[in-house]
């Protein structure tokens, strides 16, 4: 189940790093009800123009650099291990995946840097968690490039439950209520 949830994340981060590298591409997305006008008595209905979407500049663009973080930290991490007698690395598309690691860690980093602003920690830390998870089992388990040779299960455990980890403590800063500055008047 939490494969099916980090999978829905990452289509989420792919379709908003889309729309942010090509914003005129988004689809224009209907609101409930049309405003409603009131033509004067003896002239034509007035139509509403329909509003352009507004563009929201919230924890996308952490969340992408988040993705572009944790895959860089986890190619660097399955590089050290797969120096070490712990993995046996086995024959498979190392270099297709490398590269689409690099261009993966080149889109997010562009799209999330290309808002500006301030980066919001949690969302860094959402993004990077989703990026371990998925390319874990990506490697792991779907391609076969490597298994583990000592300890699999502690270090199945940590290599696997890592970006879970990171994605529940994003969660749990993004869920506090944020405290409000309030002036008191003397």
């Amino acid at each position: 189940m939490a494969c099916c949830a980090a999978i829905a994340a990452v289509i989420g981060l792919v379709r908003a790093a889309w729309f942010r590298l090509l914003p005129d591409r988004r689809p224009v997305e209907p609101t409930f009800a049309p405003p409603a006008h009131r033509s004067a008595d003896g002239t034509a209905p007035l139509r509403a123009e329909p509003a352009g979407v507004p563009r929201r500049r919230g924890l996308t663009g952490s969340a992408l650099v988040g993705v572009a973080v944790g895959t860089a930290a986890y190619a660097l991490a399955i590089t050290i291990l797969r120096a070490t007698p712990v993995v046996r690395t086995l024959d498979g598309p190392w270099v297709v995946r490398d590269a689409g690691l690099v261009a993966l860690v080149a889109v997010t980093l562009l799209a999330g840097l290309a808002g500006g602003g301030a980066r919001s920690v949690p969302a860094v830390l959402l993004g990077a968690g989703v990026a371990w998870t998925e390319l874990g089992l990506l490697d792991m388990h779907l391609l076969g490039l490597f298994e583990l040779r000592v300890a699999a299960l502690p270090l199945d455990l940590l290599l696997h439950g890592s970006g879970p980890l990171l994605v529940v403590l994003a969660a749990q800063r993004l869920a506090r209520p944020r405290p409000r500055l309030e002036t008191s008047t003397p």
